[in-house]
């Protein structure tokens, strides 16, 4: 089963890019969860099974509509189709810093049935303006909120072993990954690969860096010192960042030296922060290594993904090598 790798996306907006294809076959589900037409953070307002012509036999493929900050937000879900329960996998692709237009961008549903295990509940959040979620996209605290709540609904579904959830996350979706881990104590294990490590230690290693570094991230980022002030101890950097004293889980970064979208010094600089911290963590170099670590790295990237996850106990194969 092959697993599809982010397609680098240029600017502020980076992440995971796959075209829309249609969903064939819709049926109805019978209720399963609560309901709520009217916004209630955290609830679902609708859902639907979908079946299209790649979804593994014994597999069932959610879309739900669910209510995060007071906005209609849409998921993807995969099942086991074998009544149990089974570990939780949060994939996150990348996205705007500071929000933006709509854009058709993420995950679809043909793309979460090709990606589908029997073993695993997989879960594809769509922040708030991304695909089938209406509305602009509003930036990195907003789809924090939307992820939180989105695991919340996952969880409700009943298929979802306690303390047993993995995140793999790209780019922006990468410092999504590593905040939720701050906050979600039953996440077991973390890959983020090309990751954004949050606001704090991106602008902290710009400002000591003006106008040496190999990507244009540094200058941009200096002018969110504009936006947020100059103290990266702020609650709006905080809102925005992961905490690596927080971070229970073992992590993984992936990056490569030659990524024109994320400083590959500044994730040195938050595995070296968790490592002060006494966290679990390992940083894989990849030398001129581009964002999404496209073009020669894929088969690498995908084994130390699958080793690290199988050694905290998800023992899935994210690609035919």
């Amino acid at each position: 089963m092959n697993h599809i790798k982010p397609v680098l996306m240029v600017g502020v907006m980076v992440g995971t890019l796959i075209a829309t294809v249609g969903c064939g076959r819709v049926a109805a589900s019978p209720p399963k969860v609560p309901i709520s037409t009217k916004p209630h953070d955290g609830m679902v307002s609708r859902y639907r099974l979908l079946h299209p012509p790649n979804l593994p036999s014994g597999v069932k493929l959610y879309q739900i509509e669910y209510w995060s900050d007071h906005h209609q937000v849409e998921a993807l879900m995969t099942e086991p189709g074998q009544a149990g329960r089974y570990p939780l996998l949060v994939n996150l692709h990348g996205g705007y810093l500071f929000g933006g237009p709509h854009w058709n961008f993420g995950y679809t549903p043909a793309a979460a049935a090709g990606l589908a295990f029997s073993s695993v509940v997989e879960l594809y959040p769509e922040y708030q303006g991304y695909i089938g979620s209406p509305g602009r996209a509003k930036g990195v605290r907003i789809d924090f909120s939307n992820l939180q709540d989105a695991i919340r609904i996952a969880k409700q579904f009943g298929e979802v072993k306690v303390n047993d959830t993995y995140l793999l996350g790209y780019s922006l979706g990468g410092d999504l990954a590593l905040m939720t881990a701050g906050w979600d104590h039953q996440v077991r294990a973390v890959v983020a690969v090309s990751p954004l490590v949050g606001l704090s230690d991106v602008v902290q290693w710009s400002q000591a860096h003006q106008g040496l570094g190999p990507t244009a991230y540094p200058g941009e980022f200096l002018g969110v010192v504009d936006r947020y002030g100059p103290n990266i101890h702020s609650l709006a950097y905080r809102e925005r960042s992961p905490n690596p004293a927080a971070i229970r889980a073992p992590v993984l970064l992936l990056q490569g030296t030659g990524d024109k979208e994320v400083v590959w010094q500044t994730v040195r600089l938050f595995a070296d922060q968790m490592t002060h911290a006494d966290r679990t963590v390992k940083l894989i170099l990849y030398r001129g290594g581009q964002h999404g670590l496209h073009g020669g790295y894929e088969a690498a990237s995908a084994r130390a993904m699958d080793q690290w996850f199988k050694r905290y106990g998800l023992n899935i194969a994210l690609n035919n090598y």
